[in-house]
C-alpha cells in the first residue's frame, strides 16, 4: 500500500530475484505468492513511482510481515538542453509490422507479470515517442488490460525501466490492431531501448493470441515480475513503436 494514503497499490511487481517466481498485486493491492523452500533468496516489492523494498526471504516469512508500505519515489528533473530547430522531423514505424492472421504468437506463460518484448535501435537524435501498436489475432476474454513498458539495456537485455508512471493499455476488441497514443506521456529516449507488453490480471482460462512472424527483432521475454530475461529463439510478434526525431 501506499505509505502517505494507506491504499492498496494496484499492479506491484512482486518475486524472487531472478529465481523466476513472481506475481502481481490485484486492483486492491492484495496478493498471493506460493514459495518453495528457497535459500537466500532476495523478495523484492517495485512501483513506478515508488521506492523499490528488497527483503531476506526467510526473514521476511520469519517475520510474518502482512502489510508492504511503499514510499513515494522523489524524481530528479533532467537537464535541459536547448537545441537549434531543425528544418524537418522524420517519423519512423519502427519494429515489426507484421499483421498475419496465420502466424500467431503468446505470452510465453500466463503468470502475472510475464513479459515480452524487442529492442529499439537509437537514432543519431533523441525520439520522441507517438504511438505503440500491436496486432491481435484472437482475443475471446472479452475486456484485457496490460501493462506497456520501456527499459534502458544493459549487456543487450533489459535492465531498468525509463517510466516515471503506468501505462495501462484496456481494449475488448476481438482481432485487430491496438495503439496507445503515448505523446501524452512525453517520453524522448535517446539510446537503445527496449519496449514490452505485460500481463498483469488473471483472467482465467481463455485464449489472447498476437500475430506472429520469424522475421523482424526477436522476442526477449521473462516468466514472472524480478525474473530473468532471455532470448526467445527467433520469433517475433507482431509489435511497433511510432518515434518522432
Amino acid at each position: 500500500m501506499d505509505s502517505l494514503s494507506n491504499k492498496g497499490l494496484p499492479y506491484v511487481n512482486i518475486g524472487l530475484v531472478n529465481k523466476n517466481i513472481g506475481t502481481v498485486t490485484d486492483d486492491g493491492g492484495y496478493f498471493e505468492l506460493e514459495l518453495n523452500q528457497i535459500q537466500d533468496a532476495q523478495l523484492r516489492f517495485s512501483m513506478l513511482g515508488f521506492e523499490t523494498q528488497n527483503f531476506n526471504l526467510n526473514q521476511f516469512i520469519k517475520e510474518q510481515i502482512l502489510t508492504i508500505r511503499l514510499k513515494e519515489k522523489n524524481t530528479a528533473l533532467e537537464e535541459v538542453i536547448i537545441t537549434k530547430k531543425r528544418k524537418r522531423y522524420e517519423t519512423k514505424v519502427l519494429g515489426n509490422k507484421t499483421t498475419s492472421q496465420l502466424i500467431y504468437a503468446a505470452f510465453t506463460t500466463n503468470r502475472l507479470g510475464n513479459e515480452m518484448g524487442f529492442i529499439v535501435r537509437g537514432r543519431k537524435t533523441p525520439m520522441i515517442l507517438k504511438k505503440f501498436n500491436i496486432s491481435l489475432v484472437e482475443n475471446n476474454y472479452g475486456s484485457i488490460r496490460f501493462r506497456l513498458n520501456f527499459y534502458n539495456l544493459k549487456d543487450g537485455l533489459p535492465n531498468e525501466n525509463l517510466l516515471k508512471q503506468n501505462i495501462i493499455i484496456e481494449t475488448d476488441i476481438r482481432s485487430g490492431i491496438v495503439s496507445e497514443d503515448l505523446t501524452r506521456f512525453q517520453i524522448i529516449i535517446n539510446q537503445d531501448f527496449f519496449v514490452s507488453i505485460e500481463w498483469i490480471e488473471d483472467l482465467g482460462p481463455g485464449k489472447l493470441f498476437f500475430s506472429g512472424g520469424f522475421f523482424g527483432s526477436p522476442l526477449i521475454a521473462r516468466e514472472v515480475s524480478q525474473g530473468s530475461w532471455s532470448k526467445v529463439g527467433s520469433a517475433s510478434v507482431g509489435m511497433n513503436v511510432e518515434v518522432r526525431y
